[in-house]
């Protein structure tokens, strides 16, 4: 009897190390995993941040009671969209804002609400992309 026991004890040994293997293998592919993916959006996020550029041109009224619009180029290499427009570091509401895209080097216009861009106001436009451009009218 005691040479059975043995080899029941060797079986049973043998079968835990083999599960306590599997689950180690599944802890750390899925620590792996999840490392990896957020690490590639990160580094997905940053490269689009660092090739990502704009230039306010001018700010512009047709004529002095319409609201103002803002003439933006691209000058990065990515797309810019979903633009937000800000006058003194106050929201300013746009008619095109989410539907303007921008290609490198092109120039587009951001159509403003209702604001009138007067001398001397500060105008910030930002993309969702991580471009940010500053314009003070003389």
């Amino acid at each position: 009897m005691r040479g059975v026991s043995s080899i029941i004890v060797a079986i049973l040994l043998l079968m835990i190390s083999v599960s306590m293997t599997g689950l180690g293998y599944i802890f750390f592919t899925s620590i792996y995993t999840g490392v990896t993916t957020s690490s590639e959006e990160t580094i997905s996020k940053t490269v689009t941040i660092m090739l990502s550029g704009m230039k306010i041109e001018s700010v512009y009224n047709v004529t002095p009671t319409t609201p103002s619009s803002i003439s933006i180029r691209n000058t990065g290499k990515v797309d810019l969209s979903k633009f937000s427009a800000y006058r003194n570091d106050t929201a300013i509401a746009t008619n095109n804002g989410n539907i303007l895209t921008i290609k490198p080097g092109e120039v587009g216009t951001l159509n403003l609400q209702t604001i009138i861009i007067n001398r001397g106001d500060k105008v910030q436009v930002t993309s969702a992309e991580g471009a940010t451009a500053i314009y003070v009218k003389p």
